[in-house]
């Protein structure tokens, strides 16, 4: 593996060589929600917690998941630009990771193919206020789907835009070098008395990622955003606040006109009501209820020809959530110790439908069939319901404090009827499960604590999976599995930070064993009419054990008066303890250096994310080791400038011009394979100008 190590230090060298003093950083204090359900400091949450500002994503320029977790080295996306896009979280991730935005679970997604998780990742990074991810298991507080993680997003309210002004308005403009997008986004926020209203409006023009020599087939992508939020102060101690969520994206790509053409339009909106109140009690200090509705709709046309017909396909994807959630605090004070209290509810109701329709044209103009009904999943009725409880509880004249926590969850999953299914085993599935959590914090002195915490991890069988049955006759059937059990870990986190006036480290090591994990088996093989072929049955099974472990260290020091230094790496090792392989979804190791200073009025960043290639791999069916990637070392350049009410931010990303693929988009593949589809961009530049008015 060859870094480019002299060429990065000749970067900082000539970054660093201004005796200009860098706009004062202070090394601060994140406030977060993800490990707790309320507000704390993140020193005072046990686990490892990712948190990505606004100031983050307008300073890197980030306008996707892939991009704006592109230096956390413990964060692997798929899917860039406009595509189907996911996150996996120590080498978990799909539905195994839980999206939580303004306090409501965002839609499910279903496989894809290449690992993409289609169905989400569909929203906009205008009006975004932190995006918090926490690593490890989280169905403690966050029920099922978070045996891998939660994403947890928080949009600005009026409140935030206004700061006791009596009005805000702001207009961006943007360009990223990446997908060629072109950008506008246009905030504006009102002081009506006891109502604050704010609205951010987003348009995006845009086209594929390209490869590193730019010959995928394109694409012309088109997205729209609308955020509406309204904050009533109903008196100084309860508020309510009404929320419209919209987003539309269409994309369009023509490979043959008329021949090999796809539309694809997904349109995700939602309203939701909350209301927080202050107004103590015997019960509670304050307490917080939400109710919201969310609809998420997909739908793919695309023409496909051949030379005796052309198909006219009608595919769709629908779901409906209804989510009702109410999160109560409370302290109490004894002699011995403080306890934070927080406990609530959650039911969420889905409606999901994946109808998919075909139509025939033969070559001669005759129609075969018009809307014949396609298999892939029946539509499902899915409902979770989650009681939940944990204490903070901190001993008086003790250097420990101790987080305790546990919830129960139910869920039931039941098929739609559907004649297309009728000789298919579909029956419904009912689970509960408690889920645990221990943790404890040891103070050393006013700066160094060491952590470690315990969790109990539920995933719920998804709806695709158990109820996946379709196939391409005589080669292949998708055989459903209504006796898929539920997926659980046993999950263990050991840490320590240390912050100090111009320094902070974290240092963690974690353990995971998930029993009956799902993945794709074999569940039988059979000859079929044509000579030397058979027909492979699929099914979704349990696998009795995997395991994850891994290191993970993080450093943010002001080296000098000018200079601030970010540094993170990340080592994961998985395996699945069945066969003894490695898993194919984990990262090898890599991690990030960011060094920022000031020339005159501009702050500038230098960055530098590396990967070494994969040594532990999978073997193939005639046992030998797949393909172990290929290190590198990339160098990003960044530079912000802000004038009275004008701010200017820039970026050359892949400043060397580097060839490179990422491990996660090649493995399991053949070590001969060519890789050439999944480089990434070139260099490539960047750029957002914002005025405030």
């Amino acid at each position: 593996m060859n870094f480019p190590s002299f060429q990065l230090t000749a970067l900082a060298t000539l970054l660093l060589g201004s005796g200009s003093a860098i706009a004062e950083e202070i090394i601060g204090e994140h406030i977060v929600v993800s490990g707790s359900r309320f507000e704390q400091k993140l020193e005072d949450v046990t686990g490892s917690v990712t948190v990505i500002t606004e100031q983050d994503i307008e300073r890197k320029l980030a306008v996707d998941l892939q991009t704006m977790f592109r230096y956390d080295p413990s964060i692997s996306s798929t899917g860039s630009g406009s595509a189907a896009q996911t996150l996996s979280i120590r080498g978990v991730g799909g539905n195994r990771v839980v999206f939580i935005k303004d306090g409501r679970r965002t839609n499910d997604g279903y496989a894809g193919g290449d690992g993409y998780l289609v169905g989400r990742s569909y929203f906009d990074v205008a009006g975004i206020k932190q995006v918090e991810v926490a690593k490890g298991a989280a169905s403690s507080l966050y029920g099922s789907d978070a045996l891998g993680g939660i994403v947890v997003i928080t949009t600005k309210d009026p409140s935030d835009y206004l700061l006791n002004e009596n009005s805000f308005a702001q207009v961006a403009l943007g360009y990223q070098g990446q997908s060629n997008q072109m950008s506008v986004d246009i905030t504006a926020a009102k002081d009506l008395g006891d109502l604050g209203v704010s609205a951010v409006y987003s348009h995006r023009d845009s086209e594929e990622v390209q490869n590193f020599t730019d010959n995928l087939p394109g694409y012309d992508a088109k997205s729209d955003s609308l955020l509406v939020k309204l904050e009533q102060q109903l008196d100084e101690q309860r508020t309510l606040k009404y929320t419209l969520d919209y987003f539309n994206q269409t994309t369009e790509q023509v490979i043959t006109k008329g021949r090999q053409e796809t539309e694809d339009e997904n349109t995700n909106w939602s309203l939701a009501l909350d209301y927080d109140s202050k107004a103590a009690t015997a019960a509670f200090d304050q307490w917080h209820w939400q109710v919201s509705f969310s609809r998420y709709e997909q739908q793919s046309d695309q023409i496909s020809a051949t030379a005796a017909h052309t198909d006219y396909n009608d595919y769709r994807f629908e779901q409906d959530i209804l989510g009702l959630r109410a999160v109560f605090n409370k302290k109490i004070a004894l002699q011995d110790a403080t306890h934070n209290v927080v406990y609530g509810a959650d039911v969420d109701i889905y409606d999901t439908t994946r109808p998919r329709y075909k139509t025939r044209l033969l070559a001669d103009g005759k129609v075969d069939f018009t809307a014949q009904k396609q298999k892939a999943f029946p539509g499902a009725d899915t409902s979770l319901v989650g009681v939940f409880m944990q204490d903070n509880i901190k001993f008086a004249n003790s250097a420990w404090s101790l987080i305790a926590g546990v919830r129960f969850d139910y869920y039931s999953l039941a098929a739609k009827n559907d004649d297309l299914y009728s000789d298919a085993e579909l029956d419904d599935i009912t689970e509960s499960a408690f889920s645990p959590k221990l943790g404890m914090i040891y103070q050393v002195n006013d700066n160094l604590s060491w952590y470690g915490q315990y969790v109990r991890g539920f995933k719920i069988p998804p709806h695709d999976q158990a109820y996946q049955s379709h196939g391409v006759e005589p080669f292949y059937q998708i055989l459903p599995n209504a006796d898929l059990a539920p997926e659980s870990s046993d999950s263990y986190e050991l840490g320590m930070r240390f912050s100090g006036n111009d320094i902070n480290v974290t240092l963690s090591a974690f353990y995971a064993a998930y029993d009956d994990f799902i993945d794709v088996a074999i569940a039988g093989v059979e000859p079929t009419f044509i000579p030397n072929v058979n027909k492979t049955f699929y099914q979704y099974q349990n696998i009795s054990e995997t395991q994850i472990s891994g290191v993970e260290a993080s450093m943010l020091m002001h080296v000098s008066d000018d200079v601030l230094l970010e540094a993170n790496v990340a080592y994961v090792e998985g395996e699945n303890k069945e066969t003894d392989e490695p898993l194919t979804s984990i990262s090898p190791l890599n991690g990030s250096i960011q060094l920022t200073t000031a020339l005159g009025d501009i702050d500038w960043t230098a960055a530098w994310r590396f990967a070494k290639s994969q040594s532990d791999v999978v073997r193939d069916a005639s046992g030998d080791k797949t393909t172990q990637g290929y290190g590198y070392g990339i160098v990003d350049l960044y530079a912000s400038y802000e004038w009275q009410t004008w701010q200017l931010n820039v970026g050359v990303i892949n400043l060397l011009d580097k060839k490179y693929v990422p491990f996660e988009l090649i493995a399991g593949q053949s070590q001969g394979a060519d890789f050439s589809q999944y480089t990434q961009p070139g260099r490539n530049f960047s750029a957002r100008v914002s005025y405030q008015f």
